[in-house]
């Protein structure tokens, strides 16, 4: 019983699995790419970029003023957890709540201005007024659904 296995004497030889049974390894494809990729072309739009209409807020649906009272409540919620990470855990929750209303509040009053909006572009419809009012309609729902 002197007969050494294929595996052991392939792994002797420093050449992993045996090539008599499954052949060489297959070599990796070559891709041949001269650059990188095309860019998309722009597209421009004629005329000017559309206004900013009033109804439409800031990045952030929060004032920066209530995002930075928010961020200052998170940063002593953390500095707190060393020594009373129960408490730490409690007040974090606290500020998620509050968060939470706060963004509330400034989603239905940016969806109020843009119901006010609206209403003053029905009783004198311009498509223009509506198409920006439908615009801001869309900004909102998509600012919603991403966040």
């Amino acid at each position: 019983m002197d007969r050494e296995r294929p595996a052991t004497r392939a792994a002797e030889s420093g050449v992993a699995g045996d090539a008599r049974v499954a052949g060489p390894a297959p070599k990796p494809p070559v891709i041949n790419t001269p650059g990188p990729p095309p860019k998309p072309p722009v597209v421009d739009t004629p005329g000017p970029p559309p206004p900013r209409t009033p109804a439409e807020p800031p990045a952030g649906f929060l004032a920066p003023d209530e995002a930075e009272r928010l961020r200052k409540r998170w940063h002593e919620v953390q500095s707190g957890f060393v020594d009373d990470p129960d408490g730490a855990v409690r007040r974090a929750d606290e500020l998620a709540s509050d968060a939470v209303d706060a963004l509330g509040h400034a989603i239905a009053a940016h969806r109020r201005t843009l119901s006010e909006d609206g209403a003053a572009d029905r009783e004198r419809p311009d498509t223009e007024r509506l198409r920006q009012a439908l615009r801001g309609y869309r900004d909102l729902l998509n600012r919603v659904i991403d966040a």
